[in-house]
């Protein structure tokens, strides 16, 4: 019986698209009310935007190595409209120098401009990623803009559709054979690295070495660069800040600390997140380069202690990857119930979504390669024509 309810499920894909378009459209309509509602009245007040354009403008007029002042960050931010609040500028420098052209026109119509970029950076990352075509690939992106953390994230100007745009592409890259391509549109994760700190390890242990490569090259000059520019001062600030936003609650509440607390049972936790994603990712050698990639976007969120809701925006491409990977029906389970969670986000807070990433990384670790009968995900897709075998 249990086959024959998966055979008919799998048999209608359109269906299933159907109703992922129509569930995507409902959300995108709800978040619409919920900016009208509570944001767009607000919209350059409550922007983090404005933290972006405020650091830019510290390093431009003081100087890089003032970048994490945090008493110029709120005095140059101050500066920007009466009726703002300040919160720390805690991103690495490259975000900062991201936003500096924006600098050159007035913060009211840069702000728009960078929502502009936001918005194409999620589009990119969908038509690159997103499995399917016609109806299904529609379903995806209706579901991938409707999703609360995604446009949350595009409401108030958080940079991680653009980290989310890079993973895509590189990955669009990999596929491709362009690998030291790949590499360096990856490190463009340096805007906000703890997002996908663990993928081009990942690709390294996965038998992508020149991926790696690209990656660590750019890398090391974007980070030889900024320590030159922030000096021995502005690094040991930097530091500073981070300290500081290791403690601080908002933070940390969707990350491992946030249910565990501060201590060695964090780090604990963290040692056995990456040891499950280099096995999985050594498993995935020289197959599907997508399987590393999902597996280091999951296990970079369960690892980093700095994690907001927006953040899980990132989850979806990885969802996408393994459903492009052929998913297993335990898989597919994890990723819809995911998203359940993820809609939910500010209800059921930190501990459900966090045991759903354990458990869609633990599933990872299974691989073709060790399977002495390769098939699809299940015999029941074997079994479908080709044209409605390609849509899983």
């Amino acid at each position: 019986m249990r086959g024959f309810w998966i055979g008919y499920l799998q048999s209608r894909p359109r269906l299933w698209a159907v109703a992922g378009l129509w569930a995507g459209i409902l959300l995108i309509a709800f978040d619409i009310y919920a900016a009208v509602v509570t944001y767009i009245p607000w919209f350059a007040v409550r922007n983090d935007f404005r933290l972006i354009y405020g650091a830019a403008l510290t390093g431009l007029e003081h100087g890089y190595s003032h970048l994490y002042d945090l008493s110029l960050q709120k005095a140059v931010t101050g500066t920007l409209d009466a009726g703002f609040y300040w919160q720390p500028y805690l991103n690495p420098p490259p975000l900062a120098w991201l936003a500096t052209p924006f600098t050159l026109l007035p913060f009211g119509v840069a702000i728009w401009l960078w929502t502009a970029l936001l918005i194409g950076s999620a589009l990119l990352a969908w038509w690159l990623a997103a499995p399917g075509t016609g109806l299904t690939k529609a379903a995806h992106l209706a579901l991938f803009l409707g999703l609360f953390p995604t446009a949350f994230g595009l409401m108030v100007g958080q940079p991680g559709a653009i980290v989310v745009a890079a993973v895509a592409g590189a990955w669009w890259l990999a596929e491709r054979k362009r690998e030291v391509a790949a590499g360096l549109v990856l490190s463009v994760i340096a805007i906000k690295p703890q997002l996908a700190l663990l993928v081009p390890v990942c690709l390294l242990v996965s038998g992508r070495g020149r991926v790696f490569t690209g990656w660590l090259a750019a890398t090391g000059v974007i980070a030889l660069v900024a320590l030159a520019m922030l000096g021995p001062d502005g690094v040991q600030k930097y530091r500073d800040v981070l300290a500081l936003a290791s403690q601080w609650e908002p933070t940390r509440r969707y990350a491992i600390a946030g249910p565990l607390g501060l201590g060695p049972q964090v780090y604990v936790v963290q040692t056995i997140v990456v040891a499950v994603a280099l096995v999985a990712a050594w498993r995935h050698r020289r197959l599907d380069v997508g399987l590393p990639i999902a597996t280091g976007i999951v296990a970079s969120l369960l690892f980093t202690p700095y994690v907001g809701f927006q953040d899980f925006e990132m989850l979806v491409l990885g969802g996408w990857l393994v459903i492009r990977a052929q998913a297993s029906a335990v898989q597919v389970a994890l990723l819809v119930a995911g998203y359940v969670l993820l809609e939910l986000a500010l209800l059921v807070l930190a501990v459900p979504i966090l045991v759903a990433e354990a458990c869609l990384l633990l599933s990872l670790l299974w691989s073709r390669r060790w399977d002495s009968n390769p098939r699809p995900a299940t015999y029941e897709a074997a079994a479908l024509p080709a044209e409605l075998r390609r849509h899983f």
